[in-house]
């Protein structure tokens, strides 16, 4: 699975939002739901789901979903085809 792909599958899972509505250049600012406390639950989720700690402060900083999906990549590569 591609680090885009999961970003986007996690945040409409957890956030309740219609997945096809969210793309790389998607300002999570603009995702119905997107909070402080929901950014927290997509972070927690993705580090389990990854078996990885990631870079919060990049997490943090990330603006899109495309940015959230940078943080991921190494992780996401790193697994290489590992079902999540």
């Amino acid at each position: 699975m591609r680090s885009e792909e999961l970003a986007s599958e996690v945040v409409a899972d957890l956030l309740d939002v219609d997945e096809d509505g969210l793309s790389p250049d998607v300002r999570l600012a603009d995702v119905e739901g997107w909070d402080s406390v929901n950014a927290l639950r997509v972070l927690v989720y993705l580090e389990r789901a990854l078996g990885a700690e990631l870079d919060y402060d990049a997490f943090e900083r990330a603006r899109t979903l495309g940015d959230m999906a940078a943080v991921l990549e190494p992780h996401v590569s790193a697994r290489d085809g590992a079902d999540l």
